[in-house]
């Protein structure tokens, strides 16, 4: 689908499709930047030592939480909106991507409007599977962490004892919920989805019909999450060397034009005025921004692509209307009629 022509506007659209549907299922490399550490020195009026901490500290004391509750209390709703946009965005894209991969065509239109119904039942399950995964880990978080802490454990003789062992227990908790929850999450994207797409089942009718067929031969599923498992690391690990070779040459695209804008902005500056130069230093983050996110979207479209095909090419093998899609038969030849006086005579 991206080799066998390759066109720029074809790998950014699934890379796009693919961001927001959930496709890249490993992620990239984060490359982090420490500038360097100042020690501030002041006379001893002025309370500084140059000791990080206790600068640190003073900071911390000086800030009073009830003087930002409302700052805080929107940012909480902002993020809560963002999180519910960007959950309905994943579950109408995965549709679209299910769509994309099908047809080898990157459209989202087609996509958005055929399964619209589907979709919507897809971001319910969604909503409500969060909302199960924060009160899971929260129960298995918190809770033990505040039994000890009301029963005195972490205060007396052993404390350090107590809150290892109390650790350990949560930990091992962690492991095996997430574990579970990834099954859960992988087999609805997965599986459940095209059931959902081509059959338009409802959630617990799509649900049977894919442990039936699980059922039939566990040992493939196993094998399947089992391998998708190692292909997450080995994409991690591509995507991390990609990633890292295509720094220098993405500098040079995304930072010359983003320097030249800022330098515009400095300039403007200094010649005139600090809100005459604000729309250029925006411009050129914006410029940035975009940027960055085409680079990103180039080098995870085959990942978003390899992914969603490798889940729906095992599945077609055991889902009879998914494999007549990917699968097409050509159609039967048929015979042209014979003209009168030349049938063979018996």
């Amino acid at each position: 689908m991206l080799f066998k022509s390759f066109r720029l506007g074809t790998w950014l659209k699934m890379g796009f499709i693919g961001l927001l549907g959930g496709g890249v299922v490993a992620g990239g490399g984060n490359f982090n930047f420490r500038g360097p550490i100042t020690h501030v020195q002041r006379n001893p009026s002025g309370g500084s030592t140059g000791d990080p901490l206790a600068e640190i500290e003073r900071v911390l004391r000086s800030i009073h939480v009830a003087d930002y509750v409302h700052a805080i209390m929107i940012a909480f709703i902002i993020g809560m909106a963002l999180a519910l946009i960007f959950l309905y965005l994943f579950s109408r894209f995965r549709f679209v991507l299910f769509d994309s991969v099908i047809t080898q065509q990157p459209v989202v239109g087609r996509g958005w409007r055929m399964y619209a119904s589907q979709a919507n039942r897809f971001f319910g399950f969604w909503l409500v599977f969060r909302l199960v995964q924060f009160a899971a880990m929260v129960a298995i978080i918190g809770v033990p962490l505040w039994n000890a802490y009301k029963s005195g454990a972490l205060s007396g003789d052993g404390s350090m004892y107590v809150l290892l062992k109390t650790v350990a227990a949560i930990a091992l908790g962690a492991i095996l919920a997430s574990l579970a929850f990834a099954i859960v999450s992988t087999l609805m994207k997965d599986f459940i989805m095209p059931i959902m797409a081509l059959d338009n089942l409802t959630l617990g009718d799509s649900w049977s019909a894919l442990w039936r067929v699980i059922a039939s031969e566990p040992g493939a599923w196993a094998a399947y999450l089992g391998m998708k498992l190692l292909l997450a690391i080995g994409a991690s690990i591509a995507l991390i060397i990609v990633g890292t070779v295509a720094i220098l040459p993405g500098f040079f695209l995304v930072g010359i034009p983003a320097g030249i804008l800022a330098g515009i902005g400095v300039l403007v500056l200094k010649l005139a005025s600090l809100s005459a130069a604000i729309p250029i230093f925006v411009i050129a983050g914006l410029v940035a921004a975009a940027g960055i996110c085409c680079i990103y979207m180039l080098l995870t479209a085959p990942v978003s692509v390899f992914f969603a095909s490798y889940a729906f090419y095992f599945f077609g093998g055991r889902y009879p209307k998914l494999g007549a899609l990917l699968w097409s038969q050509p159609e039967p030849i048929t015979p042209a009629p014979q003209m009168a006086g030349t049938q063979p005579v018996s």
